[in-house]
């Protein structure tokens, strides 16, 4: 994958707790990267700001949205849904990609709102 035409997402998770079922969702989430050309370019499990700040940060790259497209509709990440439950309390989402009016605010997306 060509450094200057990929596009970078850098996702950030709150875990539950649930240490061993957190470890377990990154490695089956991670796992399905290979299958849409997309690759990890750096975890931060230990994010050291103040409370709030979540728990691992991971950076994924892929050659183009079509492959970010299939890794987010992954029908294999339904079979880990309930260990998603279990491991992660929220999740959010933020591109890369270059934009063409500096001032535009990124669009954020929160895959899993908060509990009431």
């Amino acid at each position: 994958m060509d450094a200057d035409s990929r596009i970078e997402l850098t996702v950030r998770l709150w875990s539950t707790g649930a240490t061993e079922r957190f470890a377990e969702y990154l490695d089956r989430l991670t796992s399905l990267l290979p299958r849409h050309q997309g690759e990890l370019l750096r975890r931060i499990d230990s994010v050291e700001s103040g409370p709030g700040e979540p728990d691992t940060v991971l950076v994924l790259a892929f050659p183009d949205a079509t492959a970010i497209d299939g890794f987010l509709r992954d029908p294999a990440r339904a079979d880990f849904d309930e260990l998603a439950g279990q491991a992660v309390t929220r999740s959010l989402i933020t591109d890369g990609r270059t934009r063409v009016d500096r001032d535009e605010l990124a669009t954020l997306h929160e895959l899993r709102p908060e509990q009431p």
